[in-house]
């Protein structure tokens, strides 16, 4: 390959003239996209801090109890019961969240709590407040220690 610099460098009156001949570079040319499937990343499933292996979200999808929430949203939780500390999985919007069960959740009210750091948004934790049939979900002010009966409500929910 050659590449000329014709015009890039002063030329002085004592230096001869540079070679007329100029290869055109075609970088593109040399790019091989045989075996490269863009769309092939489109359809991986990466949440941050989630571990994926064995983990299976259509078990989740078709075990998950559907809850009706207002404003109008449709959650689906599924809880994992072979571990400590216990884990409800939420779908919201066809994303799933991986929330924690608070230890000494409300004794006097008898709600189980589960929380998030990773939310709806880049700002807020979530919070899950299940009191029997139904529940709350709120956001979670991160690096803080606000009450949960101050977080702001997201959707208040009952089991469908």
């Amino acid at each position: 390959m050659t590449v000329s610099l014709l015009g890039c460098q002063p030329k002085t009156d004592g230096e001869p003239a540079a070679s007329e001949d100029v290869t055109t570079v075609d970088n593109h040319a040399e790019h091989d996209h045989e075996g490269h499937d863009h769309e092939s990343h489109n359809d991986m499933d990466v949440h941050e801090g989630h571990d994926h292996e064995g983990h299976d979200h259509s078990e989740h999808a078709s075990n998950s109890t559907p809850f009706s929430c207002e404003p109008t949203a449709t959650i689906g939780l599924y809880y994992h019961t072979d571990a400590t500390p216990q884990i409800a999985h939420l779908l919201i919007d066809g994303i799933e969240y991986d929330l924690t069960a608070v230890s000494g959740s409300d004794a006097l009210t008898d709600k189980t709590i589960y929380t998030s750091d990773i939310g709806l948004d880049d700002t807020h934790g979530i919070i899950w407040q299940v009191d029997g049939d139904n529940a709350t979900l709120l956001n979670k002010t991160l690096n803080s220690d606000v009450p949960i009966d101050e977080e702001e409500v997201i959707f208040d929910c009952h089991k469908s």
